[in-house]
């Protein structure tokens, strides 16, 4: 048995659902495929055995009551059904409930249902699930007129903090959790910062998506011994806390956290930075890249997959879906598919010399007290080309991820490498350069599996953002290639 939330192309399965009403059910049909397509509906299912057992609507947007929706704090659920042979095993409540979860965990706090005044058993299972507050009257639709009270159902602390509070009081992080923020994080997992009587802790939430990989958490715990000897050599990261048995993260209901300690420090805006920062962050890198890691040295990590895009399916799957991007990727499609094909290239070459570093040393990852840089997140950590690296790092400090590449920084970061690193750069710079933009193509291609569901399902917001990654990464890219003799030509001096 499985909840979910189904997409547009999969709804004729509901029709199992309408087994004595066809022409209803062609009417309802119609309707529910309009609000899908202007995005101003959701529906979740009960799913057995591949067959749609259940089913509830989420409206974003009112049709009947005004009272129905508020803009990204309230939602109306309609259209509730179970299929009869599976009545009375407690499964539509579930359904409910899985729903609700899955819309407070993306910032929804208010949800109403609309009940008719003689459904004794709608109403009992309603104000069981804490649907008590009757707020309206109103009249049905043409798939059912009668007249139903709207009932409100508020929930004044997110399922998330509870779970928050049962990890910070096991773990004997505090007793009394004082504040619990959310910080702006990355795409993968969210951050909180909460504030205890004992301490304040940066708190990870992961990717549920990301945790289903039967590899997630070998990864996790690889990426912390990376982090934990770059300390022993004196790099200033900062790694996870370790919790009872020694464990990296910890699993409550169905949520992994990790828990790190709070540093009060910025990350820096492409604007910000100057060229010291520039010439600490050439250091640091060498600094890593001059580290002993074999003790941790793995053979299975170090067989670096290379994957052909298909960019083709994605523009398909973004037309049918009508997405933002589906233009630029159409203007861009052959240039991504020459790109790749050199940067696979590139990469073969490229993998005959390969280290363990951070791999994601931008600036969201560094966080700044003065000039004293903070390495974070090594959730990345692994095998890599050390020049690879180097000029990926030196685009990123030096503005090429804002498209606005600063020569003289780019130069900086590179300089500052050489003088510290043991070893000489690799001289095939225009063969690594274009293994430099397989990771962007990667990144690309990560964001539209994002925003088109492929492979997990995505929040909202999530979606959202890659679809704007998509974007900006595409033109990254492009704006790459351009600076491509420059950069070439800085590296080989």
């Amino acid at each position: 048995m499985e909840f979910r939330k189904i997409k547009i192309e999969e709804f004729e399965k509901l029709k199992k659902l309408f087994p004595d009403n066809k022409e209803m059910w062609i009417k309802y049909k119609n309707k529910r495929l309009q609000q899908f397509e202007k995005q101003e509906i959701d529906v979740f299912v009960i799913e057995n055995n591949e067959s749609i057992i259940g089913e509830i609507t989420v409206n974003y947007k009112s049709h009947q009551l005004e009272t129905e929706t508020i803009p990204n704090r309230r939602i109306y659920l309609e259209a509730f059904r179970v299929d009869k042979k599976y009545q009375g095993q407690g499964l539509g409540q579930k359904l409910i409930n899985y729903c609700l979860d899955y819309l407070t965990d993306i910032g929804y706090t208010e949800f109403t249902i609309g009940v008719e005044d003689d459904n004794e058993i709608a109403k009992h299972i309603y104000f069981k699930l804490g649907f008590t507050n009757a707020i309206d009257r109103g009249h049905g639709d043409e798939f059912d007129p009668s007249e139903y009270t709207l009932y409100l159902k508020y929930i004044d602390r997110f399922e998330l903090q509870k779970d928050i509070e049962i990890l910070i009081k096991e773990e004997k992080l505090g007793d009394v959790i004082k504040s619990i923020t959310k910080i702006t994080g990355g795409l993968s997992h969210r951050m909180y910062k909460v504030v205890t009587d004992k301490d304040i802790y940066a708190i990870k939430e992961l990717n549920a998506g990301v945790m289903k990989k039967a590899e997630a958490y070998s990864n996790f715990v690889f990426s912390e011994k990376v982090t934990d000897i770059a300390k022993e050599n004196g790099i200033t990261a900062i790694g996870a806390i370790k919790l009872k048995n020694n464990d990296i993260m910890k699993k409550i209901n169905n949520r992994y956290f990790m828990a790190f300690d709070w540093l009060e420090g910025k990350t820096l805006k492409a604007e910000e930075i100057t060229e010291s920062h520039c010439e600490i962050v050439g250091e640091t890198l060498a600094k890593i890249h001059n580290i002993d890691f074999s003790k941790i040295e793995d053979n299975e990590r170090k067989n670096i997959d290379i994957e052909w895009f298909d960019w083709n399916s994605y523009l398909k799957l973004a037309k049918k879906e009508d997405k933002a991007y589906v233009d630029i990727l159409e203007k861009s499609i052959d240039l991504l598919y020459e790109l790749n094909e050199k940067s696979n290239e590139a990469i073969r070459y490229a993998n005959s010399n390969l280290i363990i570093s951070h791999t994601d040393l931008d600036r969201k990852n560094v966080i700044w007290q003065e000039y004293k840089p903070f390495i974070i997140d090594w959730e990345a950590s692994g095998y890599i080309n050390p020049t690879i690296e180097l000029i990926q790092v030196a685009w990123y400090w030096s503005g090429g991820d804002v498209e606005n590449l600063d020569y003289k920084k780019f130069e900086i970061v590179v300089n500052s490498y050489k003088k510290y690193a043991k070893k000489e750069i690799d001289k095939s710079i225009e063969k690594l350069i274009y293994a430099d933009i397989y990771s962007g193509l990667g990144w690309v291609n990560y964001n539209f599996k994002r925003s088109l569901c492929i492979e997990n399902e995505y929040k909202q917001d999530e979606i959202e953002l890659a679809e704007s990654e998509i974007i900006q990464s595409i033109g990254e890219v492009k704006y790459n290639v351009s600076q491509m003799d420059k950069m070439i030509e800085i590296l080989k001096r």
